[in-house]
C-alpha cells in the first residue's frame, strides 16, 4: 500500500506519485489498484517514490475483456474521467449498458480478470474508480506466464 504524494492534474499527462520506490522493491511495470479495481501501472521509480500513469491518461493503453460475451479489445485513456474501446470487430454490437470491463490478460502486463469500469453504448467506460480522489493505493507485481 502506497500514499499518494502528488497528483499530476495536467490535462495531458494523468499521473500520481507515490512514496513507495525501489528501497521497498517497487519495480516498472506493476499494477496499481484501488482497492480491487485497477487505476494504473508503475512508470518510473526512484529510490523513495514512483510515478504512475493512470488508466485515463492518452498514453495508456490497455488490453480489455468485455463481459459478458468474452469480447475482447484495447482500452484507451481520454485524459478524461473515462475510458475509450478501440480495436473492435465490426461484427459486434455494444448497444447494451450492461458489459463490465475486466483486464484481459494479453500481453502479460495486468493479470486477467481486474475490474475496470462499465462500458457504455458509445464505447465509453465509466471507471469505477475515482481517479481524481486517490490517497491510498496497492502496488501489486503479477507473476508472467510463460507457456
Amino acid at each position: 500500500v502506497a500514499k499518494v504524494l502528488l497528483d499530476k492534474n495536467s490535462p495531458f499527462l494523468k499521473s500520481i506519485i507515490v512514496n513507495k520506490g525501489s528501497k521497498d522493491n517497487i519495480k516498472i511495470g506493476m499494477a496499481v489498484l484501488d482497492g480491487v479495481y485497477l487505476v494504473g501501472k508503475i512508470v518510473e521509480v526512484n529510490y523513495s517514490t514512483s510515478r504512475v500513469l493512470l488508466i485515463s491518461d492518452l498514453n495508456s493503453k490497455v488490453p480489455v475483456i468485455l463481459e459478458p460475451g468474452n469480447i475482447q479489445s484495447i482500452m484507451t485513456g481520454t485524459g478524461q474521467k473515462s475510458g475509450k474501446i478501440q480495436y473492435l470487430k465490426k461484427d459486434i454490437l455494444l448497444n447494451d449498458n450492461d458489459r463490465i470491463v475486466f483486464t484481459s490478460g494479453s500481453g502479460g502486463i495486468f493479470k486477467a480478470g481486474i475490474p475496470i469500469g462499465k462500458l457504455f453504448s458509445d464505447n465509453k467506460i465509466e471507471y469505477f474508480s475515482d481517479l481524481s480522489q486517490l490517497a491510498f493505493v496497492k502496488l501489486v507485481a503479477f507473476e508472467k506466464i510463460n507457456n
